[in-house]
């Protein structure tokens, strides 16, 4: 899908057009020549005005986004793609594209060079919101379509910003703009609604009353995750990046491991060809959820070690990700599931929450434990699994002893414990959704009610003690300044 105002064929042809006055106006007399320049001119103008105005903003360690090729890939892969990279890409083609400069830093991790102001996390993102809401507010207030671009760090600036937005007039006004007119493109999202480490995290207000910060850093712990509504946005999340995926169950500890080395190993991998994979998750309210596939970040060493590290790391690598992603709301399964209102289920495991039939569950904001999953898509997610890690395997040594890869008929007798488990559970769960339906209970009793991917458990305990020692810690700094 493309948003724009001027059709491209259109804007194309008048500029052609244009191109050929101008040629022409050298054949005219110099004040109607000087007229049809003008002319051209302010059409222009306002051919980029009716297009509409795209903001793009960085990741932490760099403020201008101006500098090096930044602004041409982010062009190239989400905004103004020759085409687009799959089937559904939203991209703006005729948006004037523009840099907006953003502090980006995480004093005293990552700063910006002296004299810059040294920022810590938190003042960093105040700067940031501060810019961007003066950029684009007089744009919406104008009538004008707006696209904001935002990257890690930046993805938390155009969240906060969105808030802002949606708080409207301090004086009790409206909105002040068509939210129609205004769009969002976030990459590495640590306010993911789905999945970020930020919103997986949701600590209580510190002692005087204001949202929680972790001491020295002041990373902010109370961020309300990113809208779903009323703005359109394109969030893209590649597969087991720790600041955008985060495990919902914290006592996995093999998942918390996966995505905290997933912070180094996948959170820059979003200007690759890998977009062409991107997975179409779902969408919530106004918001569409992309996922790009990625190896488990934990196996990166053993895949490193050439073919021996490679062979060892394929026959592990199903199991492994099936427990991983168990902490995240996804039973394993990848063809679990029945058709809901004509709508198929997502059709593949990963770093997400899944209902019990198999689309993508809302309520996934609150750390805990015991995900509640179906036990028999669990069983079958480990059936897969080692059916796969056996056909790894055998391929691999059929080709060391040239017989080639393992037969299809070897593999259905591989996949049948897997095929029959879940055709039980699929049969259950189309007579119990199918009961719960005619008794008008789906939303009490049906599958999704009961399998809908949120702990059992909270974990919300811990994370109020682990913020209390923040905010004491805090208090003493403040005592002591």
């Amino acid at each position: 899908m493309t948003v724009k105002r001027v059709h491209p064929l259109g804007a194309t042809l008048l500029a052609a057009l244009c191109a050929v006055l101008l040629g022409m106006s050298s054949l005219l007399s110099p004040a109607l020549a000087t007229r049809i320049e003008k002319m051209i001119a302010d059409f222009n103008q306002e051919l980029v005005l009716l297009a509409g105005e795209a903001w793009i903003m960085t990741g932490t360690g760099q403020a201008d986004p101006t500098i090096g090729s930044y602004m041409d890939v982010v062009r190239d892969f989400y905004l103004q793609p020759v085409t687009p990279w799959f089937t559904g890409q939203t991209t703006y083609a005729g948006y004037a594209l523009n840099g907006l400069t953003t502090p980006e830093q995480f004093c005293p991790i990552v700063c910006q060079p002296l004299p810059v102001p040294q920022l810590n996390f938190g003042d960093s993102l105040a700067q940031g919101v501060a810019n961007l809401e003066g950029a684009i507010r007089p744009q919406l207030e104008a009538g004008e379509e707006v696209t904001v671009f935002g990257y890690s760090q930046s993805s938390v600036v155009a969240t906060l910003a969105m808030h802002n937005l949606l708080a409207g007039d301090p004086s009790g006004g409206s909105l002040g703009f068509d939210p129609d007119n205004l769009h969002f493109v976030l990459i590495g999202a640590p306010n993911n609604p789905l999945s970020g480490m930020l919103t997986r995290l949701p600590f209580p207000d510190g002692f005087d009353g204001n949202m929680q910060h972790i001491p020295f850093l002041n990373i902010p712990l109370g961020i309300d995750p990113t809208p779903t509504m009323p703005f359109a946005t394109d969030v893209y999340s590649t597969e087991y990046d720790g600041w955008a995926i985060f495990p919902q169950d914290p006592t996995n500890l093999l998942a918390v491991i996966n995505a905290i080395m997933g912070i180094g190993a996948v959170h820059n991998a979003y200007f690759t060809d890998n977009l062409a994979n991107a997975i179409d998750l779902g969408a919530i309210g106004n918001t569409n959820y992309y996922m790009l596939p990625e190896q488990l970040p934990i196996l990166g060493p053993l895949y490193g070690l050439g073919d021996i590290g490679k062979f060892a790391a394929d026959a592990v690598a199903p199991l492994l990700k099936t427990v991983i992603d168990w902490s995240y709301g996804n039973p394993g399964a990848p063809d679990a599931g029945i058709t809901v209102n004509g709508v198929d289920p997502l059709g593949a495991a990963g770093a997400w929450a899944v209902t019990a039939t198999g689309q993508l569950s809302e309520d996934t904001g609150v750390a805990g434990f015991l995900l509640r999953m179906d036990p028999l898509q669990m069983l079958a997610g480990l059936q897969y699994a080692g059916a796969q890690s056996l056909i790894n395997i055998g391929n691999y040594l059929g080709e060391l002893v040239g017989v080639g890869p393992m037969p299809d008929s070897h593999i259905d007798v591989l996949m049948s414990g897997y095929n029959l488990t879940l055709g039980l559970d699929q049969a259950l769960l189309t007579g119990w959704q199918d009961l719960a339906a005619q008794w008008n209970l789906l939303d009490v009793l049906g599958p999704d009610a009961i399998f809908n991917g949120a702990p059992l458990i909270s974990a919300q305990p811990l994370l109020d003690l682990l913020g209390m020692g923040f905010s004491l810690i805090s208090l003493i700094n403040l005592l002591d300044a």
